[in-house]
């Protein structure tokens, strides 16, 4: 009984810890200005990452630092999802995305997480292949 105990605590206890240094994730360069990656990542974070128990939503936007931050937080305090933009130029940003690694907020997570910003549509899934090198051919009938 112990045992069972310690395999539901232990994801509560791990996402109290947060996204750090060695979570899953990815910096990439997006053609989307800075705040509306923050739009984005929260249309994302509501659609598919506050969970069943309704984490909230934090961040915002610092027009100065032309940066912004979204977070989705976990019940010990520690962020399950952590998006981070810099103006790179007006319609273009360096965007970094980490999750911590537990549970739907993966690495799966992080990767629709990327699309949602690169696309403009948030989905819990990433649909988009890894590499291009090989597309699919179209069928020929």
């Amino acid at each position: 009984m112990k045992a069972n105990w310690l395999i539901w605590a232990l994801p509560a206890v791990l996402a109290g810890c947060g996204v750090g240094p060695g979570s899953p994730g990815e910096t990439f360069k997006a053609p989307v200005a800075y705040q509306e990656v923050y739009r984005r990542a929260v249309d994302q974070a509501e659609y598919c990452l506050r969970g069943i128990t309704g984490y909230p939503v934090t961040g915002g936007v610092d027009t100065a630092a032309r940066t912004s931050q979204m977070l989705v937080m976990g019940d010990l305090g520690g962020a399950l999802t952590a998006v981070d933009a810099r103006a790179l130029d007006d319609n273009s940003s360096e965007v970094s995305v980490r999750v911590v690694g537990l549970n739907i907020w993966d690495v799966r997570a992080a990767k629709a997480m990327k699309d949602a910003i690169l696309f403009g549509v948030p989905g819990c899934s990433n649909y988009m292949p890894a590499t291009l090198t090989n597309p699919p051919r179209a069928i020929v009938r």
